[in-house]
């Protein structure tokens, strides 16, 4: 691989991957962006980030607005993105996960993703035990009755959250969050302790307990969680039991192409952006 002038010599793969995150961190703008932004963003030169940016230009990757002297993603970057993703479900990258969990656990795992009315499950692997406790696949969620839908609340569109907390909210069971001040007090709890439970809230005598998965820019792609009775899966889960779930999330998250550094710089883009 060619040196790109001006690194130190050796440095081709740190010159790749800045590349990569340079791109990230423009697609994570949703705006054109200029060198000195960037240049403040990863703490570099000006002219270091100038030529890499000719380099994603030439490649094809970025557009230059030569009036303003900004740079975007360009149609080939998000064709490129477009086939990705319709050859990678989130199914696909939890799927063995999943499945271990399942072995190690004994409890019901289900993976499901955000839309605008709830979270629908999109794999469901059924418990060990005889008696069979699950969702089916397709099903829908609701954000204010369902560990996944406060997982949602939690991480996801914030647009959605507000509609949902300012809707009347209906009561699936005796113990379902029903008062939208009490659900948002839960919500930032769940955002604070990274998951969520919903013990009798959307069937009476069960339990869920959920974590969020990110994709690769960082943003909410949906929730891996356990259901199971309330008797071997209590209101308060066991340490053991939040630390395997939790765990789940985070390799499913990797297997998505989620790095918790390059999304923390993604999200302080949108919050300068806004």
């Amino acid at each position: 691989m060619p040196r790109i002038s001006g690194e130190p010599r050796g440095s081709g793969v740190q010159a790749v991957v800045f590349a990569l995150d340079i791109l990230e961190y423009i697609a994570r703008c949703q705006a054109s962006v200029g060198v000195s932004e960037l240049a403040r963003a990863f703490e570099t030169t000006k002219s270091r980030m100038h030529r890499h940016l000719q380099t994603l230009v030439t490649a094809g990757y970025l557009r230059r607005d030569d009036a303003t002297e900004r740079y975007r993603v360009s149609a080939r970057l998000m064709a490129l993105g477009q086939a990705v993703g319709e050859n990678f479900e989130l199914a696909a990258a939890a799927r063995q996960i999943a499945l271990d969990l399942r072995d190690a656990q004994g409890h019901a795992i289900a993976l499901s993703q955000p839309e605008p009315e709830g979270m629908r499950i999109v794999m469901m692997i059924h418990n060990k035990s005889n008696f069979e406790i699950g969702v089916k696949p397709g099903s829908v969620l609701s954000y204010h009755g369902s560990a996944q839908g406060k997982i949602g609340l939690a991480f996801g569109d914030p647009a959605v959250r507000r509609g949902v907390l300012g809707s009347q909210l209906e009561a699936a069971t005796p113990y379902t969050i029903t008062d939208p001040l009490r659900l948002a007090a839960e919500v930032e709890a769940v955002r604070a302790r990274g998951w969520a439970v919903a013990p009798n809230e959307a069937m009476i005598g069960l339990n869920t307990l959920a974590v969020p998965v990110f994709d690769a820019l960082g943003r909410f792609a949906g929730s891996v969680a356990a259901t199971d009775s309330v008797q071997y899966l209590p209101a308060e889960p066991a340490k053991e039991q939040i630390a395997a779930i939790a765990a789940a999330g985070r390799e499913i998250s990797a297997n998505l192409g989620y790095r918790p550094a390059v999304a923390q710089r993604g999200a302080e883009a949108e919050r300068a952006g806004k």
